[in-house]
C-alpha cells in the first residue's frame, strides 16, 4: 500500500535537522555555502542536497516565516516517469518514485518536465528517494525520524490524509482561515502531503502544478528513442556478458 510523507509547517521551526538527517544517512557530502541574504543554507537543492527548508519570508506588518520542507514530492504521475527516454524512472510497490542509477544517462528531460523543479543533474539525476531502503525494511524516513517537533511524520496514505485533514481544521479553529491540504488532489495525488496554515504560494509551492503539455507531446515523440534504448542497452549488456564469456574460455585455454 502507497505510503507518504505528511508535513504540518504550523510545527515546523526551521531547526534543518532533516537537511542533516537526509545527508547523513544517504552519505552525502557537505559543500561550502556563503550567506547570501537569507537564513536558507544551502540556497537549493542539488547533487549533493536533496531536501531542504525553505524559510519563505513576508513583511506582515512584522517579519513572519513561512517555513516549508522541499523535496521530490514523489508524484502518483510523474512527469519525469513519463518523460524519461530510457525508463530509468519507475514507482516503486510504496508508492514512491525511484531512479535507476544504471540505466539514467543524465540528459535532464526529466528536469524539465517537473513541475516542482525538483531534479538536479550531472552525469545521473539525483533526488529525494523518500528513504525506499529505510522504509522497506519496516522503518521511516531519516527526515521523520529526527524531526524533534512531529512536523514530519509518516504512513499509510489515507491515514496521513486524514490526520492533514483534521489538523487543518483545528488550524482553523486558530484563526488560520486560508489553512488547507496540500497534496491530496495535486497532480492526481502527491506522495508527500501538506498542511497548509496559508496559500501554498507562501510556501513557495506551486497553487496548481501543472504538467505542460510538450512533456506528453514528447513522450509520443521519444517512444520510439525509448524502444532504441532499450535495444541498445540489451544489445550492450549482451556484448558485454560476450567478452566476459570470451575471455574466460581464452584463460581456460592458456592453463
Amino acid at each position: 500500500m502507497a505510503k507518504v510523507k505528511l508535513i504540518d509547517v504550523s510545527k515546523c521551526i526551521g531547526c534543518r535537522g532533516c537537511q542533516s538527517a537526509c545527508k547523513n544517512w544517504n552519505q552525502l557530502p557537505a559543500v561550502e555555502t556563503k550567506f547570501t541574504g537569507t537564513y536558507e543554507n544551502p540556497p537549493d537543492l542539488s547533487l549533493e542536497t536533496w531536501c531542504r527548508i525553505k524559510f519563505n519570508e513576508y513583511d506582515e506588518d512584522s517579519v513572519k516565516w513561512y517555513f516549508s520542507k522541499y523535496q521530490c514530492m514523489h508524484c502518483s504521475d510523474p512527469a519525469c516517469k513519463t518523460i524519461c527516454p530510457v525508463n530509468a524512472i519507475s514507482i516503486t510497490s510504496l508508492g514512491t518514485v525511484n531512479v535507476d542509477y544504471d540505466t539514467c544517462i543524465g540528459c535532464g528531460a526529466c528536469q524539465s518536465a517537473c513541475p516542482f523543479d525538483v531534479p538536479r543533474i550531472d552525469t545521473k539525476m539525483m533526488k529525494c528517494t523518500q528513504c525506499f531502503d529505510r522504509v522497506s525494511n519496516g522503518q521511516i524516513p531519516a527526515c521523520a525520524k529526527t524531526c524533534p517537533t512531529g512536523a514530519v511524520t509518516f504512513g499509510e496514505k489515507e491515514d496521513k490524509i486524514t490526520e492533514a485533514e483534521e489538523r487543518v481544521n483545528t488550524l482553523k479553529d486558530m484563526g488560520f482561515s486560508n489553512a488547507q491540504v496540500y497534496g491530496k488532489d495535486e497532480l492526481g495525488g502527491l506522495g508527500v502531503i501538506y498542511a497548509l496554515a496559508d496559500a501554498p504560494e507562501k510556501y513557495g509551492l506551486p497553487a496548481d502544478p501543472q504538467v505542460s503539455l510538450s512533456t506528453y507531446f514528447w513522450n509520443v515523440a521519444l517512444a520510439p528513442v525509448k524502444t532504441l534504448a532499450a535495444l541498445g542497452l540489451t544489445i550492450g549488456f549482451m556484448g558485454e556478458f560476450m567478452k566476459k564469456k570470451a575471455s574466460g574460455k581464452n584463460e581456460e585455454n592458456i592453463s
